[in-house]
């Protein structure tokens, strides 16, 4: 409120020492989204962009382990990305609806957003996103992780245990994949890129599916 004159009730005049958002300064409400003002002039424009993320890793990497005891034989592998950044644009659509779309249900932490009766800052007022479109650090967030990739199990039984159904090999195994990442990334998954040219626009989920933990058993036999 401070940042608005009200010369009535319920109206609102933003200060003229005030910077805009880039919408027309006379319809912009307290609750509406801010954005900072690089070049000095009071508004938002394409002027006020800046690089925001970083979509490339500083380093990515891994560990293959593979541990061989009697019959068994365990093979654990483990990947890491470190250092970049994701535009979680499925928060632009879904926390606040910065699409401006109409009857497109909310993500619960939009519970939480500027009212009068509660002012705060973790999100803009019902219809306060400002011009459609405006992207922002808001949505940037922490593409670091580590996953572990793959863990696989053998047993190959011994040949006193089946030489008599006449098999010279009998190995048994089961395989998991994408079990666990350890990452801060509030979407479904930090490894995700759903832009077709991965190399120019890396970083953008956008209602991208997670990568899927999977099962596989199966066996191998020899006569």
């Amino acid at each position: 409120y401070e940042d608005f004159d009200s010369p009535s009730p319920g109206v609102y005049m933003l200060k003229s020492n005030i910077t805009g958002n880039g919408a027309v300064r006379n319809t912009i409400l307290p609750g509406d989204i801010k954005y900072r003002d690089l070049d000095g002039d009071m508004t938002i424009t394409d002027n006020d962009l800046a690089i925001i993320g970083r979509g490339q890793p500083i380093h990515i990497g891994g560990f293959n382990n593979n541990f061989h005891y009697k019959g068994l034989a365990l093979n654990v592998f483990f990947q890491w990305s470190y250092g970049n950044n994701i535009y979680n644009a499925n928060r632009h659509a879904l926390e606040g609806n910065s699409n401006g779309r109409n009857l497109v249900n909310q993500f619960a932490s939009y519970n939480n957003r500027w009212s009068p009766e509660n002012p705060t800052n973790e999100n803009y007022r019902t219809r306060g996103q400002g011009p459609i479109g405006f992207y922002s650090s808001k949505m940037v967030e922490d593409g670091s992780f580590v996953r572990l990739k793959t863990v696989a199990l053998e047993y190959s039984l011994p040949i006193s245990w089946i030489n008599r159904f006449y098999l010279t090999n009998l190995t048994l195994s089961a395989s998991a994949q994408n079990l666990i990442t350890w990452h801060n990334y509030s979407g479904l998954d930090p490894e995700v890129s759903i832009i077709s040219n991965k190399v120019l626009a890396p970083g953008f989920d956008y209602s991208g599916y997670p990568q899927a933990r999977t099962l596989t058993f199966g066996i191998k036999a020899s006569f």
